[in-house]
């Protein structure tokens, strides 16, 4: 018992002088660092110890004890490539450059006897920011074992420090004409040194080397893989969609990276590309492997096209658009792929054409069929939205309750319940609404949880301290009026707020629902006057945030890329926690390497 207790009290001794000798060398108090470190190092003889001691030496200009420690350690560890290095560092601070350089001479000399030798004497090197030294180790390690990817991997990190672009686009270049089947190796490194490091330079250099390499030798594959993704990386969808099908037909793919490249390009909002994309590949014909997915995508594309581009579309390509989808039910029937033609379908019919119940007669048809059960939770969940359009609201409210409890823990289940609290607010339960929004804050959606957010704020901050919540009813009638369609008479209840209460605190709601209907009916200047008055006026309320990410979503989409920088840049410097400040900081940097 008294050497455990002994051993357990040394422990402590070691982990206490540990803790208060990097507080002294947090704090610039090296003396004192040096006295602890030195002591510890004695009990130790550890790397983490001798690091530390010789940083102190360093600090207070005593490199002739930082020499003498580093020439003991080498004599304990006579095989180790690390404390020769550290000495001849030393060496170099001194100005003994002959004797640093007569060691890096024999480190190098010995490093390539070996692969291991090879790769210790490399890391040594770059642990000791001897990069220059590295380079040349690993240089001759390559040649020596061109298949170690471990040497191309930190040879190209050298590279990158050292601005070397042209040898860092050949390195790659290299190892993929060494082994083709390093094309997933040679595009993760690449993943780093192009756009983690925003490094254009190198990009342009390797897109000229492989444009030439493919000239040359149009059958080499490989390099025709790697410039694809270089494309798809850029969102260069044009040229990625040319060389996909110059892939394809080379290496008789059935379509399927045409596909993959149309599907990137229809999350981009790329709709031109994906539907060149996806058009090729239906036009391989029904019994190629992708034929419905890339039908189904086609028409998603033209889908989001029409209604998400932020134009206002006629009722003539409304129309013309039903007709696409019918024609593809008749020729694909039920199945998986065609759920989501059917769903896309009643949406069209039941929200711009009128014909709500030819849409709740499909759906319900549909989530009875058998081969579509899986996507039944889904087809229900837009036949609720088209009841609470047709303001059928007590039909919308069962719906949603049912899909909410059998989808407790699942993302669709939380939307349920989202707009099963929206019903509530929509009919002034706004307690009962309250209680199912508190409980979607922790949802593993952001936008579920953000969205909850947004209407709890919206419900409390109008309920909390007024006795009367005549004007949070009209609000929340204005907001359903705003669901179903009817623009003008949602505006009717917004204007009416300020009439009967004036200098209510609705006031900034009511500017961020003018905006909304602003911009889905293309008055986008009109729209940014609004955001604008947020921005100006409100900018402690809760839409501030969503309005200046607006501002620069729009400035950017016009071409305005420094008021979009600015926008940017101040959401994220003014709301850091704000759930659009992420998407700021991405499409903010995006910007900056333009």
């Amino acid at each position: 018992m008294f050497l455990v207790v002994a051993n357990i009290t040394v422990a402590q001794d070691k982990n206490n002088d540990n803790q208060l000798a990097l507080l002294y060398y947090s704090q610039g108090e090296y003396e004192k660092a040096t006295d602890l470190y030195q002591k510890l190092f004695d009990e130790s003889h550890s790397q983490i110890h001798f690091d530390y001691l010789i940083d102190c030496y360093n600090k207070l200009k005593e490199l002739d004890k930082a020499e003498k420690i580093t020439n003991e350690q080498i004599k304990r560890y006579s095989k180790s490539f690390y404390y020769p290095v550290k000495l001849a560092t030393i060496y170099q601070q001194r100005g003994k450059t002959k004797e640093a350089d007569e060691i890096f001479d024999r480190i190098v000399k010995k490093a390539t006897k070996q692969l291991e030798t090879c790769l210790e004497a490399g890391q040594a090197c770059l642990d000791n920011h001897v990069d220059s030294v590295a380079k040349i180790i690993y240089e001759n390690g390559q040649q020596k074992y061109p298949e170690n990817r471990i040497i191309v991997s930190n040879l190209s990190r050298i590279y990158l420090n050292l601005n070397e672009n042209e040898k860092l686009a050949d390195i790659y270049i290299e190892q993929l004409q060494k082994n083709n089947f390093d094309l997933d190796f040679v595009e993760n490194q690449l993943q780093f040194c192009l756009y983690e490091k925003r490094n254009p330079q190198l990009k342009n250099i390797l897109i000229d080397k492989l444009n030439q390499i493919i000239k040359k030798n149009p059958k080499q594959t490989t390099f025709k893989e790697l410039y694809l993704w270089l494309m798809i990386q850029d969102k260069d969808f044009e040229k990625a969609f040319i060389m996909s099908k110059e892939i394809d037909l080379e290496k008789d793919e059935d379509g399927d990276r045409v596909y993959e490249v149309g599907t990137i390009a229809l999350e981009n909002q790329e709709y031109l590309w994906a539907t060149n994309c996806f058009s090729y590949v239906v036009q391989k014909g029904p019994m190629g492997s992708y034929y419905e997915e890339a039908m189904k995508n086609l028409l998603e594309t033209s889908y989001n096209k029409l209604f998400k581009s932020g134009i206002k579309p006629d009722i003539q390509q409304i129309e013309s658009l039903e007709v696409e989808y019918i024609k593809a039910l008749e020729e694909l029937g039920d199945s998986k792929t065609t759920a989501d033609i059917i769903k896309n379908l009643a949406h069209i019919q039941a929200f711009y054409l009128n014909k709500s119940e030819y849409a709740v007669e499909r759906l319900k048809k549909a989530a009875e069929s058998p081969n579509l059960r899986q996507k039944k939770t889904a087809l229900e969940m837009e036949l609720a939205d088209i009841y609470l359009f047709t303001n059928d609201v007590w039909g919308a409210n069962l719906l949603y309750a049912s899909i909410a409890l059998n989808n407790k823990n699942n993302d669709i289940g939380h939307e349920a319940q989202l707009k099963q609290a929206r019903v509530a607010y929509f009919n002034h339960n706004f307690k009962y609404a309250e209680a199912l929004l508190e409980v979607l804050q922790g949802s593993t959606s952001k936008l579920i949880a953000n969205d909850a957010l947004e209407l709890l704020l919206l419900i409390s901050d109008n309920t909390a301290l007024d006795t009367s919540t005549t004007a949070l009813e009209i609000f929340a009638r204005g907001d359903l009026l705003l669901l179903q369609g009817k623009n003008n008479e949602a505006v009717k209840c917004y204007d009416s707020i300020p009439a009967l209460f004036p200098g209510h605190s609705l006031e900034d709601d009511i500017i961020m629902r003018k905006a909304d209907i602003a911009k889905s009916e293309n008055n986008m200047d009109v729209m940014v006057s609004y955001l604008k008055d947020i921005e100006a006026r409100f900018p402690y309320e809760i839409y501030a945030d969503k309005a200046i990410f607006t501002i620069a979503s729009y400035c950017e989409k016009q071409g305005d890329l420094e008021q979009a920088k600015e926008k940017y840049r101040k959401l994220m410097a003014d709301y850091p926690n704000s759930f659009y400040a992420p998407q700021a900081r991405n499409r903010y940097r995006d910007l900056q390497s333009r």
